[in-house]
């Protein structure tokens, strides 16, 4: 199984990404680290330069981009595929098909997460969920087209009202019958906070994920916290995810946070944990 972290080559106002503005210096020590690839946070991947970069410093360092990771059209631009703004929604999903592009020179897949945003207006949550649900369906023929998988995020209650457990993502992709472009992937840091047992949902839905995001109970690397992520890396390492990311904050430094996160992934597989 790939062990990927999350990175941006840009700063930006999420968070949880280690090496913010430093691609370079990403790649470099993740290699040296023992990581597989990275999984790519990105606000806009249109620019064909940014293409070239990543190229370069992928085949420089050896890594795998495996994921493109879409949030920061959200956070930094304000676009959302559950809004009832006509013009953000479109703006979303065409940002969305150049992240698609984007990810189809690599093999990536694509993360749909928080960028489908929070529906604001609640006498209007049905409606909207609709839209939203709609855009994602459309989303997913896109990059089906172009053989791109799509990644769909579960995300805790206090950041969105839309798709905050995995049952919630599995029951979208049965009722539009998307099986076939779209799996899910669960983030324990969030399934700390929505999931009653997170084991007993991984195993439940275990044919429908498609990676695992990690992070420990404060957004800090696993083993700084207070989650036992054994026993759910164990359910899906028999599942043969696609790949374990380590989505954290950055602290006490990316380095840091990269090395223990690590360590005590590869201690889980080899069964020392």
């Amino acid at each position: 199984m790939k062990i990927i972290a999350s990175v941006t080559p840009n700063k930006t106002k999420f968070g949880p990404l280690l090496f913010p503005g430093n691609l370079e210096r990403a790649c470099e020590f993740l290699k040296e680290t023992g990581y597989d690839g990275i999984e790519l946070s990105l606000r806009d991947s249109s620019n064909p330069k940014e293409v070239g970069r990543v190229e370069e410093l992928l085949r420089r360092s050896s890594l795998f981009l495996v994921s493109i990771a879409t949030g920061q059209s959200y956070i930094e631009d304000g676009f959302s595929l559950f809004t009832g703004d006509e013009v953000l929604r479109a703006k979303c999903v065409a940002r969305l098909h150049n992240h698609i592009d984007f990810a189809s020179q690599f093999g990536a897949a694509v993360i749909i997460g928080g960028i489908r945003g929070k529906i604001d207006r609640i006498e209007f949550i049905d409606e909207y969920r609709t839209l939203g649900e709609r855009a994602i369906v459309e989303i997913s023929a896109y990059a089906q087209a172009r053989g791109v998988t799509i990644l769909l995020e579960p995300v805790n209650r206090y950041e969105t009202n839309v798709l905050n457990t995995v049952q919630d993502a599995y029951d979208l992709i049965k009722r539009y019958g998307l099986q076939g472009t779209v799996r899910i992937l669960p983030d324990t840091f969030h399934m700390n906070i929505e999931e009653a047992d997170m084991v007993s949902t991984v195993e439940t839905f275990a044919g429908s994920i498609g990676a695992l995001h990690c992070a420990d109970s404060n957004r800090l690397a696993i083993g700084m916290g207070h989650i036992d992520i054994a026993p759910v890396v164990a359910k899906l390492d028999a599942a043969q995810v696609l790949y374990i990311g380590v989505e954290v904050l950055p602290r006490p430094t990316s380095e840091e946070a990269a090395e223990v996160a690590i360590k005590t992934i590869k201690d889980i597989l080899k069964g020392k944990r």
